[in-house]
């Protein structure tokens, strides 16, 4: 099979979807890999590595002729003229938050398959390093734009301990997943109060025996209760993503205005359309905006920014599913695999992921019958 790597076009984006290591791999498994010019040269990886693995170095639009392309993020809508009958599509696709290229993705038959719906015993272990590095950025970032020059509060997060009445900030952490918890534990290294709200029972157990002795407050999660805590926030993280699908706008426009002038918002969800109202994504490159008195944090892509971190991380996560489908194809590897087949959010044209579907009030088709 002949597989293109391509290099990413979204702002800011350092990381790429295959290391050489990786690549080596599928070229002694027999296949012909287009590594695209520079496309791992924000990880570390230049263009000789790549030689030296056994890849083609080749351009953005041969790379793109590939039968298997290879990407971190969603294509965007200048590759929409590369799409092909047939062709499989891998990345991190967020589909729910653009119908443009679903429906580009429809018109060209292709198959997609999102690295974020991959679910095994009932965990996303592609998505799972992903979101720990999100969660731990935010939580920097948002310390970071609290200062001043960032129109932020102006507060030290962390306080000073040996000065009496200068307390740490307070970080609230919306949902209690992989994110908030990785999130929580930076605040925690930094000496800040946490609060996480969480909507399940068992969760809720887990994360207080998880966090027990330290200053964290896990708190059942209702319009109530986030309205209460979000007043007191200095930095509010929202991680709350229903993979697939777009999440509900649960943090209204009234609730951010209630926030304190100065205070940090950053949305995890946002690269699937975000959970707080009338938010808008930004760039790694041009990252905040300030609405309301509120400073937003709202970037989809933010492994992104530690490019050499998150690109190692996935391409440990992926190597296997992409030697399956170059292997044996992507109808057989699909049958063989359960876990690759909760993956396929469109196949050959056709939108097989309910949630997705539903977002774009789109048809939703049953993978296994297309199949049949």
């Amino acid at each position: 099979m002949e597989i293109g790597i391509i290099k990413e076009l979204k702002p800011g984006e350092g990381r790429v979807a295959c290391t050489p290591e990786n690549v080596k791999k599928l070229v002694l498994d027999g296949h012909r890999v287009l590594v695209e010019h520079n496309a791992g040269a924000g990880s570390g990886f230049d263009d000789a590595q790549y030689e030296k693995a056994g890849g083609f170095i080749v351009t953005h639009e041969e790379a793109w002729q590939a039968n298997l392309i290879v990407k971190v993020k969603e294509p965007d809508a200048k590759e929409f003229q590369f799409f092909k009958p047939g062709q499989v599509i891998w990345g991190f696709q967020h589909l729910a938050s653009s119908k443009e290229t679903v429906e580009a993705m429809q018109e060209a038959g292709v198959t997609a398959i999102g690295g974020e719906t991959i679910v095994k015993d009932g965990q996303a272990p592609l998505l799972a390093p992903m979101s720990a590095i999100a969660g731990r950025r935010s939580m920097l970032m948002g310390a970071y734009y609290l200062e001043k020059q960032h129109q932020g509060e102006g507060i030290l997060i962390s306080g000073i301990d040996a000065i009496d009445g200068i307390p740490s900030g307070k970080v609230v952490i919306f949902g209690g997943g992989s994110a908030a918890v990785n999130a929580a534990t930076i605040g925690l290294g930094l000496q800040a109060s946490v609060s996480i709200i969480e909507l399940n029972d068992d969760r809720i157990s887990w994360l207080k025996d998880h966090f027990k002795g330290q200053d964290v407050t896990v708190i059942k999660s209702n319009e109530e209760n986030l309205a209460k805590e979000i007043k007191t926030a200095d930095v509010f993280i929202s991680t709350i993503l229903i993979p697939g699908s777009k999440p509900p706008k649960l943090v209204t426009r009234d609730m951010i205005q209630s926030m304190k002038e100065g205070s940090v918002v950053v949305d995890i969800a946002i690269d699937q359309g975000g959970t707080v109202e009338g938010i808008r994504p930004t760039t790694i490159d041009n990252p905040v905006y300030v609405e309301d008195g509120v400073v937003f944090y709202a970037v989809p892509n933010q492994p992104g920014a530690v490019p050499r971190t998150s690109t190692m991380a996935l391409a440990l996560g992926n190597i296997e599913y992409l030697q399956e489908i170059s292997n044996k194809g992507i109808e057989q590897a699909i049958k063989d695999n359960p876990v690759l087949a909760t993956g396929v959010n469109i196949y050959k044209g056709h939108v097989t992921n309910e949630g997705l579907a539903q977002s774009h009030d789109l048809s939703y088709e049953e993978l296994n019958k297309l199949m049949n």
